[in-house]
């Protein structure tokens, strides 16, 4: 019984960091330069920008957005309860700006829904064929909206742009391995997932979709990872989600501080989305879909600091009774879970180095990997407040200084 016990853990642990390992693993061989990219896929679209008090940064948004737009194109700022000159600095600089006040529902959901009515009804009439969602506060790299416009038209699908996290050269410790993780969740692992199922996660900003499929979507404002699950319902209901490396966003990291609000609002929806969609992504690939089966897979594997703690405790727990074992105070042969944890271990050690090595130096230097623990330290707190202090409303990020 003990035994099959201790397989049980094992299982459980090794499984996320083996998957874990897979998509890092994949990802680390995959490149993000730009590769069959036809002006002639470029057809008209629409950026959807929605925005809550973002005098301080909409600017330079706006002219990002505005000098990669054509002719035909538009930009739409949503001005979402807005209490600063967001909808007068956007105004000014050439965008369309549509105010929405109502303070009782706040949320990015309810800013998206709102923009989604008005370009249906307002502008029924123009000639575009894709809706770009671009977050305020993201920067899109250079020919990121013809790369992902492009994608989109060419292969009719709901598309997911690279967004990252950019940190100044004097940010704190815990900031800059912070958007480490960032890379690997944003980046990395969208490669592995595409390669090995061919599918994709939406992850709030950089985001393309096909009109009739942006025509018919309905925007929650109930979950604090509304992207997120907007992308696994697509894929539940058939539509194609993919991801395109060679469209990239950048948003600017927040302080120590606002990190850790942002952190914990994302993992805490990622934890709770997981636990909604996973029965339900299993059951679709029992029933003919098998690509499926690795969505649910990836949604199972936990923030990366917890499986890393929960292997190493798994694996050391393990360690310990075999030890006894070795002394002849137990009996218990622990040998199989044990190498088990320690393959996965290895495996994801391994991965997780090619992925830095390949995509990460920039983000985290040689001389900042020694940040790394006191990073796990910083953010166990955060995943303990899933059970003592959960997330469950929408909190605008606080920006850097």
């Amino acid at each position: 019984m003990i035994l099959a016990l201790a397989w049980i853990l094992a299982g459980s642990v090794a499984v996320p960091a083996l998957v874990l390992a897979l998509e890092c693993a994949v990802g680390a061989c995959r490149s993000v330069r730009p590769g069959g990219i036809r002006e002639a896929d470029r057809l008209p679209c629409i950026v959807l920008m929605p925005a809550h008090d973002e005098a301080r940064g909409i600017a330079a948004a706006v002219a990002a957005v505005l000098a990669q737009l054509r002719g035909q194109d538009e930009l739409v700022v949503v001005a979402d309860n807005c209490t600063d000159d967001t909808a007068a600095i956007a105004r000014s600089l050439g965008a369309t700006v549509i105010e929405r006040v109502d303070p009782v529902h706040r949320g990015k959901g309810h800013a998206l829904e709102f923009g989604r009515a008005f370009i249906e009804g307002q502008r029924a009439g123009h000639p575009f064929a894709t809706v770009i969602v671009i977050d305020a506060d993201c920067l899109p790299l250079a020919g990121a909206i013809r790369a992902l416009s492009a994608a989109s038209t060419r292969r009719d699908a709901v598309v997911q742009g690279a967004y990252l996290m950019t940190s100044p050269a004097d940010a704190e410790p815990v900031v800059r391995v912070s958007c480490f993780a960032f890379l690997i969740k944003n980046l990395v692992r969208q490669l592995g997932l595409d390669g090995l199922a061919g599918a994709a996660l939406l992850q709030g900003s950089g985001m393309a979709f096909p009109r009739p499929v942006f025509a018919g979507m309905r925007w929650s404002a109930a979950s604090l990872v509304e992207d997120l699950d907007m992308g696994v319902d697509l894929l539940l209901a058939g539509q194609r989600v993919v991801f395109e490396g060679a469209a990239g966003f950048t948003s600017a990291a927040s302080s120590a501080r606002g990190t850790a609000g942002q952190r914990r609002r994302w993992e805490h929806g990622m934890i709770q989305s997981a636990t909604r969609f996973v029965p339900r992504l299993i059951a679709a690939a029992c029933a003919g879909r098998p690509r499926l089966a690795f969505v649910a897979l990836d949604l199972l594997v936990p923030p990366t600091v917890l499986l890393i703690v929960l292997l190493a405790g798994a694996t050391a727990l393990c360690l310990a009774t075999l030890g006894l074992a070795t002394l002849g105070l137990t009996t218990l042969d622990l040998a199989g879970p044990t190498l088990l944890l320690l393959g996965a271990g290895l495996a994801l050690a391994a991965t997780l180095t090619a992925a830095w090595w390949r995509h990460g130096r920039a983000v985290l230097p040689a001389a900042s990997l020694g940040r790394i623990p006191g990073y796990v330290l910083w953010k166990l707190p955060l995943l303990v407040q899933f059970v003592t202090r959960r997330e469950r409303n929408w909190i605008r990020t606080e920006r850097g200084p």
